[in-house]
This record gives C-alpha cells, sequence and structure tokens, in this order.
C-alpha cells in the first residue's frame, strides 16, 4: 500500500502540473523552435519525426503540444513524462540540462544505457527525477546533492555501480529515494539518516552492498518503507529502528544481518510487514513483537532463532501471515495462537517443536495453508483440523504423529494439498479423503497405512499427484483409478499390492511417472500402457510379472527411465525400443530376457545414465552397433551367455562402470584409458579375454590373470621409474602454470576481487566430462561474460573439444566456505533430471572460488526476448509458460527432499531454438549465505516458506 501511495502521489503531482497549465496555454505561431524544444529533440535519433514519437514536431514553435510535454504559461517545459517509451538510447542526452525550468523528469523503462550526465545537476527546479527502468551504468553522480528542492529519486532497475554518494544527504526535501536492483556496493551513507522529510528508502537487490545498517537511520522518523533485502549488509540490526515509528514495511531478508532481533522493534506501532527471513539472526523471538497491532505479515523463516514461540505474537491481531520456518525452535506450539483470527498462513515447518498439534488452531477460520511439517510432533492428527473450511495446503509431513487419518478432513472441501508423509499413521485411507473435489496432491508416503486402495479414489477427480509409496496397502489396485484424467504422478511402490496390473491405467493419458515396483502384481504387462505417450518414468521391478515387454512401448517418446529389474519377464527385446529416443537409463537385470542383444539398442544415443541386462538369458556377440552409446555412463553385461569380441566397448569414451562377468568373451581387452584403469573385478569368469598393445592382438597366449604376471612386474617397476621423473616434471610445470594462471585470473576475471585461483580444487561431474579444471579457468574472461545475477556471474565456455557449456561463477561470500559444505548442498541439484531444467553438469570450488557447469542455452532468456519486442504467437507464449510451470511442478512435488526455486523471473527462464523453456538458477538463493550445511539444506528442501508473487526487491 505504500508503494501504491508515493506512486500515486508521484502521479497526481505530474497531472495537476499538466492541467494547471494546459488551460494557460497559448499557441502562437515562431519562426524557430524554442531552445527548450531543440534540447527536447536531443532524445530523438534524428532531425525527422520519430515513430516513437509522432507529435514530436521539429517545425512547432514550442513542444508544448507534444507527447509527454508540458508547458509553463511561458512556454517553458516544466515536465517530461515518457514512461514505458521505447527510445532506445545508448545514452542520457545532456542537452536536456538545460531544461532550467524543468520539475519533473520521468523517463523510466525507455530501454536507455549508458551513465547518468552529471550536468543533470543543474536543474534546480526539479522535483521528479525517474530514471528507473533502463540499461544505466556507471556511477550515481555526486553532483546531484545539489538538487535542493528534489523529493522523488528513482533510479532503480538499472546496472548502476559505486557507492551511494554521501552528497545525497543534502536533498532536505527528499521523500522517496529508490536505487534498489542495481550492482552499487560500498556501505549506506550514515549521513543520510538527516534527511528529514524521507519516507521511502529502498536499496535492496544490490548484491555488493555492504556494511553495517547505520544507527543513524533511527532519526529519519517519517520513514513508511525502509528495504535492504538481497544485500551483504551484516551486523546486528540497530536499536534504533525501534524509533520509526511511523514504520510500515522493514525489509531486509536474504542478508548477512545477524544477532538478536530488537525487542525495539515493538515500538514500530504502524508496523504492517515485517521481513527478516534468510538471515542469520539468532537467540529467542522478542514477546515484544507482539505490540504490533497492525501487523499483517511476519517472515522470520530460514534464521537460526531458538527457544520457544512466544505466546505474546497472539495478540498481533491483525497478522495474516506467519512463516517462521527453518530455525530451531523448540516447545509446544502455543495454543494461544488459535486467536489470531485473520491468520492466512501458518508456516511452522522445520524446526524442533514437539508436543501435541494444539487443536485450538482449528479456530483459525480463515487460514488457508497451515505447514508444520519437518519437526517432532507427536500424537494423532486432531480432527478439529476439519473445521478449517478455507484450508487449502495441510503439510504434517515429517514428524511422529501416530493414529489414523481424520475422516473429518473431508470436511476441508478447498483442500489441494494434503502431505501426510514419513509419519507413524496407521489403518485405512478414509473415503471422506478422495471425495475431496479440489484436492490435486495427495502425499502420504512413508507410514504404516494398510487395507486396500478404496475404489472411491476415482472421486478425487482434481488429482494431479497420487503418492502413496511405503506403506503397507494390499489388494489390487481398483480399475477406476483410470478415471482419474489429471494424474501426472503415480507412486505406490514398497506396498503389498497384488494381482494384475489395470489396463485402464492406460487411460490415464497425462501420466508421466508410474512406479509400482516392490510389490507383488503378476501376469504380464498390458500392451494397453503404450497408449501413455506422456510418460517419462515407468518402474515396474521387483514385482512377479511375466511374459514379453510390448512393442506399444516404442511409443514412449518422452521416456527418460524405464525400470523392469527383478520380474519373470521373458522373450527377446522388441526392436521398437530404437523409439525411446530420449531414454537416459534402461534396467531390465534380472529377468529371463533371451536372444541376442539387439542391434536397435545402439541408436538409443540419449542413454546416458546406465544400460543394465544383467542376469538373463542374452546370447550371441555385442552388436557393432552398441558403439553409439557414446554417452553412456554404466554398463552391466554380466551373467548372460554372451560371447564374442568386446572391442565395440572401445567407443563408449564416458564410460565410468562396466561389470562383463559371467560370459564367454575373448580376444583382446580394449586399449583405451578407461580399459587401463578397469578392475580385474569387471572380467570375472572371462577367462578367454586378454590384454593387447593395439585392442586387436592378444599380447601372449596365456590369459590375463596368470600369464601376464612376469610381464606386469617388468612393467610395474619400469612405469614406477618412468612415473616418478615424469611426476616431478609435471609438478613443475603445474606450480608454473597455476601461477601464471592465477596472474591472470587476478587480472582479468569479472569482478574477481580477492578470488585466489591457486589453491586447491575440487572438481565434480555428475556425468562423464571430457575437459578438465584447466580448460574451465582458461575461459573465466571478461569477453566470455554472458550475463550477471544476484547469484554471480556466468561465463560462456567453449571447451578443446569443441563442446560448450556455461560457467557460473558465484559472488564470493563473506567468508571461505568449507569446500565440503558446498558439495553437500550443490550434490542435490546436481542429480535433478528434467527436460525443463538446465542440466547442472558438474561444479568446481576451492576455498575461493566456486563454479557451476551447466547446459549452454543458446537463445538467451525469456527477458532478453521480451526487451527485443519480438512479437509472439499464442501458441508459443503457451508453449513457454508450460514449460516453466512444469519445470517448477518437478522441483516442488517431485524432487525428494523438495526444491523451492525462489527466485523465478524472466532473466532465469532460459530458452532454446524452439523457445521450449529452461529454468535456471534453481536452489541458488541460499547457497550464497549459508551458514551451515543443514541450515542452507532446510531452505533448499521443502515446499514451505512464503514468497509473494513476482520478485521485489526492497
Amino acid at each position: 500500500m505504500a508503494a501504491l501511495h508515493w506512486r500515486a502521489r508521484l502521479f497526481s503531482l505530474a497531472v495537476a502540473v499538466a492541467a494547471a497549465l494546459a488551460a494557460l496555454l497559448v499557441a502562437g505561431p515562431a519562426a524557430a523552435l524554442s531552445p527548450d524544444g531543440k534540447a527536447l529533440l536531443s532524445l530523438l535519433p534524428g532531425a525527422a519525426p520519430s515513430p516513437v514519437l509522432p507529435s514530436w514536431d521539429p517545425r512547432a514553435a514550442t513542444p508544448c503540444s507534444w507527447q509527454g510535454v508540458t508547458c509553463s504559461p511561458q512556454s517553458r517545459v516544466v515536465s517530461l513524462s515518457l514512461p514505458n517509451t521505447f527510445l532506445n538510447l545508448s545514452a542520457l542526452p545532456p542537452p536536456l540540462a538545460a531544461l532550467s525550468s524543468l520539475q519533473l523528469l520521468n523517463l523510466s523503462t525507455c530501454n536507455i544505457s549508458g551513465a547518468i550526465p552529471p550536468a543533470y545537476a543543474s536543474l534546480s527546479a526539479l522535483r521528479v527525477l525517474d530514471l528507473s527502468s533502463n540499461a544505466l551504468t556507471g556511477d550515481i553522480p555526486g553532483e546531484l546533492g545539489a538538487l535542493s528542492g528534489l523529493q522523488f529519486l528513482l533510479l532503480n532497475s538499472n546496472r548502476l555501480t559505486g557507492g551511494i554518494p554521501r552528497s545525497l544527504a543534502n536533498l532536505s526535501a527528499l521523500q522517496v529515494l529508490c536505487v534498489q536492483d542495481n550492482l552499487l556496493n560500498g556501505t549506506i551513507p550514515a549521513s543520510l539518516g538527516a534527511l528529514a522529510a524521507l519516507q521511502q528508502f529502498r536499496v535492496g537487490g544490490n548484491p555488493a552492498l555492504s556494511g553495517p545498517i547505520p544507527p543513524s537511520l533511527g532519526a529519519l522518523s517519517n520513514l513508511t518503507v525502509f528495504g535492504a533485502a538481497a544485500t551483504a549488509l551484516s551486523g546486528p540490526i540497530p536499536e534504533e529502528l525501534g524509533n520509526l515509528v511511523n514504520l510500515q514495511t522493514l525489509a531486509l531478508y536474504d542478508t548477512g544481518v545477524s544477532g538478536p532481533i530488537p525487542a525495539a522493534l515493538g515500538g514500530c506501532v504502524e508496523l504492517r510487514n515485517l521481513y527478516l527471513h534468510m538471515n542469520k539472526l539468532t537467540a529467542p523471538i522478542p514477546p515484544e513483537l507482539g505490540r504490533l497491532q497492525k501487523l499483517t505479515s511476519l517472515l522470520l523463516w530460514g534464521n537460526a532463532l531458538s527457544g520457544k514461540i512466544p505466546k505474546e505474537l497472539s495478540d498481533c491481531s491483525a497478522l495474516v501471515v506467519l512463516d517462521l520456518s527453518g530455525n530451531r525452535l523448540t516447545g509446544e506450539v502455543p495454543a494461544e495462537l488459535g486467536r489470531l483470527a485473520a491468520l492466512e498462513q501458518l508456516h511452522l515447518s522445520d524446526n524442533q517443536l514437539t508436543g501435541r498439534i494444539p487443536p485450538e488452531l482449528s479456530n483459525l477460520s480463515s487460514l488457508t495453508a497451515l505447514q508444520l511439517d519437518k519437526n517432532g510432533f507427536s500424537g494423532a492428527i486432531p480432527p478439529q483440523l476439519g473445521e478449517l473450511k478455507a484450508l487449502q495446503v495441510l503439510f504434517l509431513w515429517g514428524n511422529a504423529l501416530s493414529g489414523t487419518i481424520p475422516p473429518a478432513l473431508g470436511n476441508c472441501t478447498e483442500l489441494y494439498a494434503l502431505d501426510l508423509s514419513k509419519n507413524r499413521l496407521t489403518g485405512g485411507i478414509p473415503d471422506e479423503v478422495f471425495a475431496l473435489q479440489k484436492l490435486s496432491k495427495l502425499l502420504l508416503l512413508g507410514n504404516e497405512l494398510s487395507g486396500p486402495l478404496p475404489p472411491s479414489v476415482a472421486d478425487c477427480v482434481s488429482l494431479v499427484r497420487l503418492r502413496l509409496g511405503e506403506n503397507q496397502l494390499v489388494g489390487d489396485i481398483p480399475r477406476e483409478i483410470g478415471k482419474l484424467q489429471n494424474l501426472v504422478f503415480l507412486d505406490l511402490y514398497s506396498n503389498r499390492f497384488t494381482g494384475a496390473l489395470p489396463a485402464e491405467l492406460a487411460n490415464i493419458t497425462v501420466l508421466e511417472l508410474l512406479d509400482v515396483h516392490n510389490n507383488s502384481f503378476t501376469g504380464g504387462i498390458p500392451p494397453q500402457f503404450g497408449a501413455l505417450m506422456n510418460l517419462e518414468q515407468l518402474d515396474l521391478s521387483m514385482n512377479k510379472l511375466t511374459g514379453e515387454i510390448p512393442a506399444s512401448f516404442g511409443n514412449f517418446s518422452y521416456l527418460n527411465k524405464l525400470i523392469l529389474s527383478g520380474n519373470n519377464l521373458s522373450g527377446p527385446l522388441p526392436k521398437s525400443i530404437r523409439n525411446l529416443q530420449k531414454l537416459t537409463m534402461l534396467d531390465l537385470s534380472n529377468n529371463s530376457f533371451s536372444g541376442p542383444i539387439p542391434p536397435e539398442i545402439g541408436e538409443l544415443s540419449s542413454l546416458g545414465i546406465s544400460l543394465d541386462l544383467s542376469s538373463n538369458r542374452f546370447v550371441g556377440e555385442l552388436p557393432e552397433e552398441m558403439s553409439g552409446l557414446t554417452q553412456l555412463q554404466s554398463l552391466n553385461l554380466a551373467s548372460n551367455g554372451l560371447y564374442g569380441s568386446i572391442s565395440v566397448l572401445g567407443a563408449l569414451t564416458s564410460l565410468t562402470s562396466l561389470n562383463i562377468s559371467y560370459n564367454n568373451f575373448s580376444g583382446a581387452i580394449p586399449v583405451t584409458p578407461f580399459f587401463k584403469t578397469l578392475s580385474s573385478n569387471s572380467y570375472i569368469g572371462s577367462a578367454n579375454l586378454c590384454e593387447s598393445y593395439d585392442g586387436h592382438t592378444c599380447a601372449s597366449d596365456m590369459v590375463r590373470r596368470s600369464a601376464l604376471k612376469t610381464i606386469r612386474t617388468v612393467i610395474l617397476v619400469c612405469a614406477v621409474l618412468g612415473s616418478v621423473t615424469l611426476l616431478l616434471v609435471v609438478i613443475w610445470i603445474l606450480i608454473n602454470r597455476n601461477r601464471k594462471l592465477a596472474g591472470e585470473k587476478s587480472m582479468s576475471l569479472s569482478g574477481a576481487g580477492g578470488d585466489d585461483f591457486s589453491n586447491p580444487w575440487t572438481f565434480t561431474p555428475f556425468q562423464k566430462l571430457n575437459f578438465s579444471i584447466d580448460n574451465i579457468l582458461a575461459c573465466l574472461r571478461d569477453e566470455n561474460v554472458i550475463g550477471k545475477g544476484c547469484s554471480g556471474v556466468v561465463y560462456r565456455a567453449e571447451m578443446p573439444n569443441g563442446e560448450i557449456i556455461a560457467v557460473k561463477k558465484l559472488w564470493k561470500a563473506g567468508k571461505d566456505e568449507p569446500i565440503d559444505a558446498f558439495a553437500a548442498e550443490i550434490q542435490i541439484l546436481g542429480h535433478i533430471r528434467h527436460r525443463n531444467i538446465v542440466k547442472l553438469l558438474g561444479y568446481c570450488s576451492n576455498r575461493s572460488v566456486k563454479l557451476l557447469l551447466y547446459n549452454y542455452i543458446p537463445n538467451g532468456n525469456l527477458l532478453q526476448l521480451l526487451k527485443e519486442n519480438r512479437s509472439l504467437d499464442w501458441d508459443t507464449r503457451y508453449k513457454i509458460a508450460v514449460g516453466t510451470a512444469q519445470g517448477l511442478a518437478y522441483l516442488h512435488h517431485d524432487c525428494v527432499p523438495a526444491i523451492l526455486h525462489r527466485d523465478v523471473k524472466c532473466n532465469n527462464i532460459l530458452l532454446d531454438s524452439k523457445y521450449e523453456a529452461y529454468l535456471a538458477d534453481f536452489g541458488l538463493a541460499k547457497l550464497m549465505n549459508s551458514p551451515n550445511y543443514h541450515h542452507a539444506m532446510s531452505r533448499i528442501a521443502g515446499s514451505y516458506g512464503y514468497i509473494a508473487p513476482g520478485k521485489y526487491f526492497f
């Protein structure tokens, strides 16, 4: 509301100036355009009228009738307002400084770059200067401090650098100062505490803005908004901020502030929004916050707050959102919180809370979201929660709750997400739950639920995700489940289901994941499953299925994981397997498949994770077509009847794991770096294989495990002597090279101040990568920079083999972070695989520098597309929107544990040549300042935490 208020005042000022003066304008002939008009023409690329500003006629005597221009009775320009006009200027024109009567200058969102001319300080009559949402660079001119009458200074959402000028403290009339979303550094000048008229001060979204919050800001008695989110500010929150009796919004989230929350903030009686999440705050929550009678949003999540939840918070009668998740809070939830009649969202996830869930929470009649997951709550789920008629989200997963699922939850008719996973719940699933018509997500994983899955499951018509794995459910899957036409994910794994897989599952044509592994299903795989055209993962393993793989499986054009291991499947593999062009993992082990390995398997060029055909009855030679599996990392052919040469395996250059034991292979072992380091355990039972010098001819008639012992001894002695010599040479070269690299990087890397590239590196790939850390470091130069953001700088890196990747160098944290902590945080992100998420290839780190390696998406991002004003048809817009939504849905609901993006914005949505959307920068928000592994992971993983729509930096 505060933002709307000052925007309205700004608009009213412009309208008032226009209305008061327009009636007094006198049109008269003139021989030539006035000086003010000539100054304005500097905004146009040439003398001719511009298609952007067609009314700007250089033949006019005055500019007073031009679009966006308002004049005084003397025909002097007093207002120039052209917001959202595509001027596309490479610089702000200095001639505008000649408009000596100008009171309002609004060139926001005009696509202007370059620096702010210091000459604008001569606009002595200026009251409003709005240059926001452009691409301005350089420093904020200190000369602007001479504009003594300036009331509004809006420079936000640019690329301004340098510090906040101390001279701005001279702007005694200033009411609004907005410099958020830039690249400013340095500290907040303490002298700004002298701006007695200041009402809004916004500096957020400047990642390099550091230092303490000046206590002098506590003297800004008229301040209504203070925002410094997403900065590197540190130190305690000053007690003096408690003097800001008119403050309505305090936004200090995602910074480095630490220490306790000042009890003095209880004196900010006008406070509506208190955003202190994602910091390093400690100590208990002060009970004095209960004095904030007008507070509507209290967000303290992602800190290290301890102690009990103060019952005094129940006195904040206007509270709408209360989020204390991701802290170290202990004790029970105060029953008094049930008095917060206006509360709509209560988030207490990921703490150390214990005891029972208070039945008094059922009094929160406006509650739409209740998230108590990842705590130590015990006892039964209160049936009174069924009285929450407005409830939409109920997350109680990861506790020690017992008893049955209350049928009364069926009264929560607005419920669309219910997650009771990882508890000790028993009994059956009530029919009343399946009667919830709006329920789209039902997660009951990892309990002790028993009984059958009732046919009433079909009544839950909005279900998108049904995840019932790791329980003790029995019986057949009801055929009625095929009526769930919106179902995308179906998890029934690790239960006691029996009977045949219902062919009716094929009616759920939007299904993307079907996982029923570790049950006791019998019979064949229904050929009707081939109708599941959108299926991406299919896991039928560890059952008692028989028969052959249906040829209709060739319809799975989106399938990336097919796991059928541990059944009694037989027969040959269907040739239609060649159609699975997106398959990355194929596991058919421990079955009774027979016949040769079909050559069509070599056409699965996307097969990158693993191919497991072990413990079957395959016979014959390896097809030459297998040489096409160049991305394959793991291959297991053990325990079959295969024979002949294994030379084709030498072409699999990405292999990191191989097992061909207990077959009848013979001949030479390929001479490749991988095979040279391979353990003999990979060849057990293959006595006819031999070592070779050329990969074709055996070096001896004796088998590998006995006859080569003498030769090995000689080779070993020579190798040791040679290796020692070579090692000394390599060490000498590396020492000199690292010194050179460190020197070059410190000179050339963009924003690399303080980065030390000479420290030892850890390089961890998440797949086979054919380049080294030195190849990566050689590309980290200014000329390769393709983007910068709040989390770091991105480089385009071309490897020696021609492969192009994107390398993100994270901004350096305040102090060195242990490599193992960074590795632990990033490991979960490295195993994400989704067609709408940028693939994380690996990471490199040392004590000073952290690099993330991604697939390179060459078509830029959505923000660039929008700025280019390219017209898009509705099908393309829809495709981008759906792709983005699918990526987010995967992160939120289908990763285990779940991942919260936190920074969805246009420049984090990448587009390929076909306008397929890819999410980038997911989960990085807390990697930047995580104090330790546990705290950081608590914010990366989990579907809790209130984030307002859009992206707002205060």
